[in-house]
């Protein structure tokens, strides 16, 4: 008992710079919000294990792990990337517990810790190379779902003219925001419902899948709403109300696929 509060003050003394920065990460809401409920979620799923009649064995061998997971941390430090940093607290973490506890045990909590690695944020170059991708999407499905509505669109790269209305499909409008939160629940799910390899990456490929879509979906229901409505529905509460609408409506879909997956 003593070596684990040892071990844990040790690790949390060790991550609290990272974790500090992580936070103001976060607080900022753009794309990580969710990282909040990432710690959460992983000691909600480690506190569900605690009755564990798995006989608690430590041994040397998880000082390697934990000696891996220290050094990805220097590295991240001495590079000044946080994404290397946080991404080195879980193998830190499973190190430690191997060590304390043994291998069955830190093989029951190997979700829990690898979840972890949610918290980190995306390197800053990967943001720029995801989102221009995505919006030179929406603005070309975008272009052809207006068409197929009978709207008369023109699309100038990024900009969608409309006969009464030109909208700029910005970065705002990528959906990167909720496709890295949908990543995140269904890989929570995916792990907590314990599917097998495949099916955990049907679901998670599903989710991600469900969230490009609908923010394609977004973007073409923003034009139709401009048209018909104005300038100005395009923008303001209109447009963020019907955000939310959209992406509600993506769970429905989502959640029916999880409750057949659970049956089976």
């Amino acid at each position: 008992m003593i070596a684990s509060i040892v071990m844990t003050a040790a690790v949390l003394a060790l991550y609290a710079p990272v974790l500090r920065e992580l936070v103001a990460v976060w607080r900022e809401g753009s794309y990580y919000a969710y990282g909040f409920l990432v710690p959460c979620f992983s000691a909600y799923l480690a506190w569900q294990t605690r009755v564990d009649d798995t006989p608690r064995a430590p041994t040397a061998r998880g000082l390697l792990v934990l000696g891996a997971g220290l050094a990805l941390g220097t590295a991240g430090t001495l590079a000044a990337s946080l994404t290397l940093s946080t991404l080195s607290l879980p193998v830190t973490v499973y190190g430690a517990v191997w060590t304390l506890f043994g291998a069955a045990r830190a093989r029951r909590l190997a979700f829990p810790i690898g979840f972890l690695a949610f918290m980190a944020p995306l390197p800053d170059a990967v943001v720029p190379a995801l989102s221009l991708p995505l919006q030179q999407l929406a603005a070309v499905v975008g272009e052809h779902a207006l068409r197929v509505l009978g709207l008369p669109v023109t699309r100038q790269d990024l900009f969608l003219a409309l006969p009464s209305v030109t909208l700029h499909v910005t970065e705002a409008c990528n959906g990167l925001r909720f496709l890295l939160a949908m990543l995140v629940i269904a890989t929570a799910f995916a792990g907590t419902l314990a599917l097998p390899p495949l099916r955990g990456a049907a679901l998670v490929l599903a989710g991600v899948t469900l969230a490009v879509g609908a923010n394609l979906a977004r973007v073409t229901g923003t034009g139709v709403m401009a048209e018909l409505w104005g300038p100005q529905a395009a923008m303001g509460l209109t447009h963020v109300v019907w955000g939310k609408v959209v992406y509600a409506a993506t769970l429905v879909p989502f959640a029916g696929l999880v409750l057949q997956m659970r049956r089976r």
